[in-house]
């Protein structure tokens, strides 16, 4: 079973995503992300944010190590898909199976470039999706897994 994590930029939520659920461990369980705007990103290969939290959860190897752009072959070939805002569903909607493949919108806002407290911001955004995360893989991974 393939779980893809799409975003804008793949530099931040669906990278954290990523990684959090390719953390768990889960044998014949592939882990993707990729941004529906990633090749705007030149040389940026994750928010230095991003890239914090995953090293203070102990997660730098469990996130692809630059952004990946969505197309349609990465869309086709994943089972689940989760999206973090209904944009990112729209730009993606023509490629999608319904009848084969899950979706899931999450409505997990960006981070707010220009906020103070970024680390706040971003650990805040963090949370939520660790537990959403933990929640879709007891869906679908009923063992306990999870």
């Amino acid at each position: 079973m393939t779980v893809h994590f799409i975003c804008t930029g793949n530099t931040y939520r669906s990278r954290l995503a990523e990684a959090w659920c390719a953390s768990k461990g889960i044998p014949g369980l592939r882990v993707l992300s990729s941004g529906i705007r990633a090749e705007r990103n030149k040389e940026l290969l994750i928010q230095p944010y991003t890239a914090q939290i995953l090293r203070e959860h102990g997660l730098e190897g469990f996130a692809a190590p630059a952004w990946r752009q969505t197309t349609e072959s990465l869309i086709r070939s994943g089972d689940v898909l989760v999206f973090m805002e209904r944009e990112h569903y729209q730009f993606c909607e023509n490629w999608i199976a319904p009848a084969r493949q899950i979706t899931e919108i999450w409505t997990i806002a960006d981070v707010d470039f220009v906020s103070a407290g970024i680390m706040t911001e971003v650990g805040r955004t963090f949370g939520i999706i660790r537990d959403r995360v933990d929640e879709l893989l007891s869906r679908l991974v009923p063992s306990g897994r999870a």
